[in-house]
């Protein structure tokens, strides 16, 4: 082989070790940057049980709530409030069909409003989402 060729393929294969071992290292950068970015901590406060009617009907709904938050110090401000959360929940109970909370859909649709009013009257963000251990409509 000429020494041009040799040179040529030498700098060839740097320029493919350079490219592979900065791929690596940018995989590995990016993976550690999202493990850092999902590690978020939550919360928990049960709001207990409660009994709601519903719009134009006589049935009643038996839920037992439970609130998701990232913020450890809301918590406090919940349990002190709890009878607001009770009253904010069961407004928009009263104002729900039986056919509103009908399938996987009228449930979440029902924790999105119940999220977004509390996180209004709370003036939080932290309020991420919102569980029904127990939904009953009888």
């Amino acid at each position: 082989m000429s020494t041009k060729k040799i040179f040529l393929v030498a700098i060839i294969s740097f320029i493919m070790i350079i490219t592979i071992v900065g791929s690596v290292f940018l995989l590995i950068s990016y993976k550690n940057n999202i493990d850092q970015n999902t590690s978020i901590e939550y919360f928990y406060y049960d709001v207990g049980e409660m009994y709601s009617n519903l719009k134009d009907s006589n049935k009643i709904v038996k839920l037992k709530v439970t609130i998701e938050l990232n913020n450890e110090k809301m918590i406090e401000k919940l349990e002190s409030r709890n009878f607001s959360i009770k009253h904010e929940i069961n407004a928009i109970m009263m104002n729900k069909t039986k056919k509103d909370l009908e399938g996987n859909e009228g449930l979440l649709t029902l924790q999105g409003e119940i999220a977004n009013k509390l996180s209004e009257i709370f003036n939080t963000e932290s309020i991420t989402k919102i569980y029904f251990e127990e939904f009953i409509v009888q």
